[in-house]
């Protein structure tokens, strides 16, 4: 059995594998793992590995390393960014500046599609990533994601901050303030991915927790992969280092 463990910067998701089949998940927030708090494995009896994606910071890695050693017995394999996993190589001068989780995303896209493709996430910041059709990662954006962008219009007013993040078609003007901040925001997003999508000619591949939502409001057609981080953890040759606990 193998957990594999994705940590964003809000929510981890994880699972765990039998071969190739997932036979237990769940999720938490980031917060309580970053305060000392365990991963709820709940179900998970025995494991013979663990890997890792975190952008969330060292304590995640101490606190989960320790917990698996004093749980399993096992270490932490950490996922890294590397210059060239496989047939993809990676689009930033230095390879360690780029997200793991980008990179995962990158890597799990290109192992699914072997085509040019678009890798959207929509989490807290939507990251766009894109990628030849030989497996050349040329690069991409980051903006905020739908509730930060939301966020950034309410913060420092009298105004209450919603979280509305789409009803019906955006683009039908909002009738109400808090409609027409959620719809704007959601169609700020939709209009730069479409627009990358069809500059590159790609294929356009959406994960994320609020990847479903913005899929909803594009016309291009789009794939939604729900776990392209933890996929990437998968992919043959990623470079991993261990964790420590203290």
């Amino acid at each position: 059995m193998i957990l594999q463990i994705d940590a964003g910067n809000t929510r981890i998701k994880w699972r765990v594998l039998n071969g190739s089949q997932v036979v237990l998940q769940g999720n938490q927030l980031t917060a309580t793992v970053v305060d000392g708090e365990p991963l709820q494995l709940s179900g998970v009896a025995a494991l013979k590995q663990a890997q890792l994606s975190t952008v969330a910071g060292d304590a995640v890695v101490t606190n989960l390393s320790k917990q698996l050693h004093d749980q399993f017995g096992i270490a932490l394999h950490v996922a890294e960014v590397s210059a060239q996993v496989g047939s993809v190589s990676c689009g930033y001068s230095v390879p360690e500046k780029l997200g793991v989780d980008r990179w995962m995303a990158v890597l799990a896209v290109f192992q699914k599609t072997r085509q040019a493709s678009v890798v959207v996430d929509v989490g807290s910041a939507v990251t766009v990533d894109l990628i030849t059709g030989d497996g050349v990662h040329q690069g991409g954006y980051i903006v905020p994601g739908i509730r930060l962008l939301q966020e950034s219009l309410w913060k420092g007013t009298s105004q209450v901050k919603v979280d509305q993040l789409a009803d019906g078609n955006m683009l039908n003007p909002g009738t109400s303030t808090d409609q027409a901040v959620a719809r704007g925001c959601v169609l700020m997003l939709v209009a730069l991915i479409e627009r990358l999508a069809k500059e590159h000619s790609a294929c356009l591949v959406i994960t994320g927790g609020d990847g479903l939502l913005l899929k909803a409001q594009i016309e291009a057609h789009a794939i939604y992969c729900a776990d392209l981080v933890l996929d990437g953890l998968s992919v043959e040759g990623v470079r991993f280092s261990l964790g420590v606990h203290r």
